[in-house]
């Protein structure tokens, strides 16, 4: 193979990578409906592994000792950082709970309306133009959310506010991460976001506090080690190299894999109207993505 060959299929390890972990995400629920604990307590616990499985690694590799403290750091990003944590605490136990009160991939396809709805209202709030394609894919996305987020499928208001909250706490999280990535390496940004995650998670364990059982025990080292710890800091250094809007295309596949995973491993059967909604929901975020890398590279043109 010619060097010039290998620094072309470089050039996707990104784009692929993004996708691999987003396939991986979309099966998350399929390990929490596994555990009888809290949502609180899951949330905090694949946060604690993750942070202390990150800040280990970190610790017993001769590059990770000589780093700078995260206080040497631009202020900006540092306080982006603690944005993202904050944030990332309220997704994933807003998301925990959704998917204790509805299907799977009715919980994710909710959560993903999220960056067309922030597409929706960047004239207001950005001064940015809304095109053409936004607009349509707007309209799609409204009418497959119509088909998915139905009150039975949901859970009820209940299940329709969690996964609403969920989505903007989503969403924020993403911006302040790649804001922070800027100056502060990705393993750095991983393990901060994690480990504020779990600090701001804590005092809910409080609430409901319940012994966990072995199968909870396996459930929890596997959402930190695997979910949190590795595939968050793949997806981080991956977005590092990527655009958002390209990154955002390419995590569209979480909820198509957790649709497909609670389909087979969950025994959940969502109606054909549940695959059409699914179906505009990624076609919108698609023609949205896509439409803003055309407006992209045209302003580099000119």
């Amino acid at each position: 193979m010619s060097v010039t060959r290998t620094s072309s299929l470089r050039r996707y390890v990104p784009a692929l990578g993004t996708a691999a972990v987003a396939v991986l995400w979309g099966t998350s629920g399929v390990l929490v409906r596994e555990s009888a604990l809290p949502a609180a307590a899951i949330a905090f616990g694949r946060a604690a592994v993750g942070a202390a499985a990150l800040w280990l690694w970190e610790a017993a590799t001769p590059r990770g000792r000589g780093r700078p403290s995260i206080r040497s750091y631009g202020k900006p990003e540092v306080r982006s950082l603690l944005w993202s944590g904050a944030l990332l605490a309220v997704h994933w136990l807003t998301f925990v709970m959704a998917l204790q009160r509805a299907p799977v991939g009715t919980v994710l396809l909710g959560i993903y309306l999220a960056p067309l709805a922030i597409a929706g209202l960047a004239r207001r709030t950005l001064q940015e133009h809304v095109t053409r394609g936004q607009a349509a894919s707007l309209a799609l996305a409204l009418v497959g959310s119509v088909f998915v987020l139905q009150p039975g499928q949901t859970g009820g208001r209940d299940g329709l506010a969690l996964i609403a909250v969920s989505a903007l706490a989503y969403a924020g999280s993403t911006l302040a991460s790649k804001k922070a990535l800027a100056t502060i390496p990705p393993v750095r940004v991983a393990a901060g976001q994690l480990a504020i995650a779990a600090v701001l998670l804590a005092p809910w364990l409080a609430v409901h506090p319940e012994p966990p059982r072995v199968v909870d025990l396996l459930v929890i080292t596997s959402l930190g080690l695997v979910y949190s710890a590795l595939a968050l800091l793949a997806y981080l250094a991956f977005l590092k190299r990527l655009p958002v809007t390209t990154a955002g295309i390419l995590l569209y596949l979480e909820p198509v894999s957790a649709l497909v995973s609670g389909w087979i491993f969950l025994g959940e059967h969502p109606v054909p109207l549940t695959w059409l909604g699914a179906t505009l929901v990624l076609v919108a975020g698609i023609v949205v993505s896509k439409d803003s890398v055309s407006n992209t590279e045209q302003k580099q043109v000119s």
